[in-house]
């Protein structure tokens, strides 16, 4: 091993692995942290290492092996988030809202046209309107509309709801 990687042979190899154990607990942790920074050091160590004490060809080969793992790795975890472990882990998030999750999507808030209510909140465009006991989320058609006035509601426009 020394005559092949120089006389730092056991560090490059320890970080090397160091390296590797540490990106591949980020793959399977959320977010970009601590393991894969530190991993992405380990392996400088290890180029610059290998640089300083071989030759730059030795660091060349070094740097590509570390990036031919790197891919390795990437592509089994994005296979793994498609099809794998991962796809059936409590971290990937498999939940969507689509349009029929709404209730303004299914016509409920509809009725409301027409309907007068009192301004709980000041629109600014966007306040607070009590209709027939209940709390609505409004927007004015109007730039500002003052808490007590009276509005009626003009229009249903996907989530939000016109009052004039």
């Amino acid at each position: 091993m020394e005559a092949i990687f120089g006389s730092l042979w056991l560090p490059c190899l320890i970080c090397f692995v160091a390296g590797i154990v540490l990106l591949v607990t980020e793959l399977c942790l959320p977010g970009f942290g601590l393991a894969g920074c530190t991993g992405i050091v380990c392996f400088l160590a290890v180029i610059v290492m290998q640089y300083l004490t071989n030759s730059p060809t030795a660091a060349t080969l070094v740097s590509a092996v570390m990036a031919a793992i790197i891919v390795l790795l990437v592509v089994v975890f994005v296979r793994s988030i498609n099809h794998g472990a991962l796809f059936r882990s409590p971290i990937v998030l498999k939940d969507r809202i689509d349009g029929e999750a709404t209730s303004v999507s299914d016509g409920k808030n509809t009725e409301l046209i027409g309907k007068t209510g009192i301004v709980e909140t000041t629109l600014r465009p966007c306040g607070t309107v009590l209709i027939d006991g209940k709390r609505y989320t409004v927007k004015a058609q109007a730039s500002f509309v003052e808490k007590g006035s009276t509005v009626t509601v003009a229009a249903v426009e996907g989530l939000d709801i016109l009052v004039e």
